[in-house]
């Protein structure tokens, strides 16, 4: 996609989007994250009840809405325009953690607003906006209050579906990224579910809690369910009796050679997907397979094992959590029935803002009936206060299970052990363990245990994802020291070649990007490089860079955004040259380059203006003024000071 996109032909009394919106695939403004930049020009519009259409956009379109202060803003329009955009992308699983700016207008356009809007997909925030637009048109219509917004329930209804195909798929994703958000790593969609986080010999790659340690033989092993029990009973580890069936005559026949309760599943899926668990019947057993053999062409039965089911996640050797697995069902009150309790239910899962928001709905479905006829039970029998009433066999979260955190403390040491070795055999980096044993806290040799499954990339608590990132960081944020020089030109001995050659000189295998050449160490990797925007990209993938030296003389990054969020040190030259920066001006770079919060700032030659507007930005103390940095003595002695600088912080 193009920097500059069509803006959306939509317009309001008063208010109307202008010009192109800017899409910055990079960090600008100081986001950390991809932004979208549109304006929006017009006068302030004070419009009676809006805080009403509010309350009727979010009963009716289901948008989670903030409450505005209508008599302290002047621009209640703009308000929403900034707020409702982030609101449906994030109720489509999309990234926004970050809320949308307004800049202040300028001298020159006193009625204009810039709006930034971060965002992941651009197309996604671009589409938000317009129906945004659309939608707060619509409300300012003045039967809009009186009745609800039903011409644009089936518009917002199909926006979402086409979000939630641009959005992040899978559970962990978004909470990685939240994650990132908090620790201060850097984070970057490659493609799809591929984000990189970090830079250089730092950076770390996930898909979903794959990470890029995590070895391709394995995770396919502990897909290949009947595989990875083979493996782990060869290794002493506990594991139920199971067997692959062809059809749904032998599926009933292993299952009542084994004696009932059985599990039947898909034996190669994750996710708890065609699992039913708790089967005591031949007819529920052949139902079973029907579903599991729609799925997948392997289909196991797997001895049904009484206990507590638990999920352990390890990561890199260590349990990080373990959550107790409650089979989905309801508890009685002593007053409504099964249908009341479970109809309620869904209902505070659907309005949760915690957790439980997670959780999936249950149907009352043909094996919520045979769950309740097991307990001599109906829809509409009223269990007594307290009662936990089970409606589903299996205790996974897809089939409407609950997790129940439990302490660390609680996992008896050879329990411990017993997981521990389990993720070692399987040789995963990351796993989730499924364990079924009476009670966490007594050891398994005196209450015995099966290990059900080991998952390989499995869907995480939303505590859990934090203390990965942080353990694979090793409680780093995955950042290598970056200098970024900023000047009108690029001669071939210049002041990031003396830098270079500084960090090489101590050791440090630094990622150099000049003119057109991309070099790593004494090596050239690229020798025709568009800018240093795709520069960046190329060095930031490679974990044999230690640092990173930038020499910006070219228009992409004003275009793109900055390929870094930070930089250690920064240098900003003030000669005028021949440039392919068009009317370089050093001040207006400074301004681009305050969002990068450097350490230390080099400002070349004595320019009042520029020094004083450098110290305003970012303090006195942490800016250098340089006298020339031209002569080879002199770019030498600046390029150790930098550097020192440099690695300071490293």
């Amino acid at each position: 996609m193009t920097p500059d996109a069509a803006a959306p032909p939509s317009s309001l009394p008063g208010i109307a989007l202008t010009g192109k919106p800017h899409l910055f695939q990079g960090y600008a403004y100081g986001f950390h994250q991809p932004t979208l930049r549109y304006q929006v020009q017009g006068d302030a519009v004070k419009l009676p009840g809006l805080s009403d259409i509010d309350r009727i956009v979010a009963a009716d379109l289901g948008i989670v809405c903030d409450v505005f202060p209508e008599e302290a803003d002047d621009y209640p329009l703009l308000r929403r325009l900034q707020y409702w955009p982030s609101a449906i992308l994030k109720q489509a699983n999309h990234p926004v953690f970050e809320p949308a700016r307004i800049l202040e207008p300028t001298a020159k356009n006193p009625d204009c607003r810039t709006v930034i809007q971060p965002c992941m997909d651009h197309r996604a925030a671009l589409s938000a906006v317009a129906f945004v637009m659309d939608l707060l048109k619509t409300a300012t219509q003045e039967s809009a209050v009186q009745k609800p917004l039903k011409e644009l329930k089936h518009s917002f209804e199909q926006l979402l579906k086409n979000l939630s195909a641009m959005g992040l798929q899978g559970f962990n994703q978004l909470h990685f990224l939240q994650a990132a958000s908090e620790l201060g790593i850097a984070w970057y969609r490659l493609r799809g579910p591929v984000f990189r986080f970090g830079l250089g010999c730092k950076a770390r790659w996930l898909e979903s809690s794959y990470t890029d340690a995590t070895p391709v033989i394995f995770s396919g092993l502990a897909r290949d369910k009947a595989g990875a029990a083979l493996l782990l009973g060869s290794s002493g580890l506990p594991v139920p009796r199971h067997f692959i069936v062809k059809n749904r005559d032998e599926a009933v026949l292993r299952a009542e050679e084994m004696g009932y309760p059985v599990v039947v599943k898909p034996a190669d899926l994750d996710g708890g997907r065609g699992v039913k668990a708790n089967l005591r019947t031949a007819q529920s057993v052949i139902k079973a397979f029907s579903e599991a053999e729609k799925l997948s062409k392997r289909v196991l039965v797997e001895k049904h094992v009484p206990g507590r089911d638990y999920r352990i996640h390890v990561v890199n050797g260590e349990v990080h959590g373990v959550l107790e697995r409650v089979p989905g069902g309801v508890t009685g009150n002593g007053r409504d029935s099964v249908q009341l309790l479970l109809e309620e239910q869904n209902h505070q899962r659907a309005v949760a803002e915690d957790d439980r928001r997670y959780l999936h709905q249950m149907a009352f479905d043909d094996e919520a009936k045979e769950q309740l006829a097991d307990q001599n039970l109906n829809r509409d029998s009223v269990p007594a206060d307290g009662q936990f009433v089970r409606l589903r066999g299996a205790c996974n979260v897809a089939s409407g299970g609950i997790p129940i955190p439990v302490p660390l403390q609680q996992l008896h040491p050879d329990n411990l052990d017993l997981v521990l070795r389990a993720a070692r055999v399987m040789k995963l980096d990351v796993a989730g363990i499924d364990l079924l044993i009476p009670d966490i806290a007594r050891s398994w040799f005196e209450t015995g245990a099966y290990i059900c499954e080991v998952n390989g990339q499995p869907q995480m608590f939303t505590t859990l994802h934090k203390p990965m990132l942080q353990s694979m960081f090793r409680g780093g944020n995955g950042r290598i020291p970056v200098a970024i020089i900023v000047e009108a030109a690029c001669e071939a001995e210049n002041i990031s070649t003396s830098i270079h050659g500084e960090c090489r000189a101590r050791g440090v295998n630094a990622g150099h990007f000049s003119g057109r050449e991309v070099k790593i160490g004494d090596r050239f990797i690229n020798k025709e490089c568009s800018g240093a925007f795709d520069a960046v990209l190329m060095l930031s993938v490679d974990d044999s860079v230690e640092a990173l030296i930038i020499h910006v003389t070219d228009n992409q990054v004003l275009s793109k955004g900055w390929p870094v969020d930070f930089c250690d040190v920064l240098l900003v030259g003030t000669r005028q040259a021949e440039s392919p920066v068009k009317g370089y001006s050093p001040l207006e770079w400074l301004s681009f380059a305050e969002s990068l919060s450097p350490r230390c700032v080099c400002i070349e030659d004595s320019v009042p203006e520029i020094h004083s507007a450098a110290s305003a930005m970012f303090g006195s103390e942490n800016v250098l003024e340089v006298v020339s940095w031209v002569g080879t003595e002199q770019r030498a002695a600046m390029a150790k000071r930098v550097v020192d600088r440099l690695l300071a912080g490293s």
